[in-house]
């Protein structure tokens, strides 16, 4: 009888233990250097991973600084996430406000009663508000004033909207990825050509990726422009992690 009397407090105790205000299922992590226990990974933001901490605050951890199990955990609670944090990417939801002559769609960000906990998803910029200039919706999407869209896009530059009253400066988004996020022709010192997208850059060797198969090339091979073309992309994913 002692035996069960302990065994069901026990029980209890665990689950108290794992549900209550004993539970401690975040990290200890490192932000500015300053230091957060008990922090909770809650999204992934464009420059790293979403931490909430003790007090409710919102931190992110740089993409660098993440250990090799926070970016597992990144990858697989949040796929997209490295992908759209390095080519830019904006979640739009919102409405058709206007259709622009020369090609493109003015949105009007409406996000209605829905509630966004943050600015960010998935590593993707979420804008609350606003005005965003699309010039490659698909057609597959209504495009006609005041029909509802909800569209991945990513940032380009500024775009200038002449609203009659007023000139207004506002994100320019394409559907597309960056060129130097597609696939593109490279050329060898031979001048032979092949057509790949540079995903990482290690110890001077590429490694591309076409249809879905990867392999390493010698950056060295690659004639003049590919290989300045290839120190400009290395840049860019230098601040990210490989998908």
């Amino acid at each position: 009888m002692i035996f069960l009397r302990w065994s069901f407090c026990a029980g209890i105790f665990l689950a108290l233990s794992s549900t209550g205000p004993f539970a401690h299922a975040g990290e200890t992590i490192t932000v500015a250097g300053k230091t957060y226990v008990n922090a909770e990974m809650v999204d992934a933001a464009p420059g790293g991973a979403a931490f909430k901490t003790e007090e409710g605050e919102i931190v992110i951890l740089p993409w660098a600084e993440l250990s090799a199990g926070q970016l597992s955990a990144i990858k697989a609670k949040f796929p997209l996430a490295i992908q759209n944090a390095k080519y830019e990417a904006y979640l739009v939801k919102g409405s058709i406000f206007h259709v622009v002559e020369e090609g493109g769609h003015i949105v009007q960000i409406s996000l209605g009663d829905e509630e966004i906990p943050y600015e960010f998803k998935e590593g993707a910029v979420v804008p609350k508000s606003g005005l965003v200039f699309i010039r490659d919706i698909p057609t597959s999407v209504p495009q006609a004033v005041g029909a509802e869209i909800e569209i991945v896009a990513h940032r380009r530059q500024t775009y200038t909207f002449n609203m009659g009253i007023a000139v207004k400066e506002i994100p320019y988004l394409t559907v597309a990825k960056p060129l130097w996020g597609m696939e593109q022709e490279w050329i060898n010192a031979d001048g032979k050509k092949m057509y790949a997208r540079l995903v990482a850059v290690k110890d001077g060797k590429g490694l591309f990726e076409k249809g879905g198969k990867t392999f390493v090339y010698p950056l060295t091979d690659l004639d003049e422009e590919g290989q300045k073309r290839a120190g400009e992309i290395a840049e860019k994913l230098a601040k990210f992690p490989m998908e």
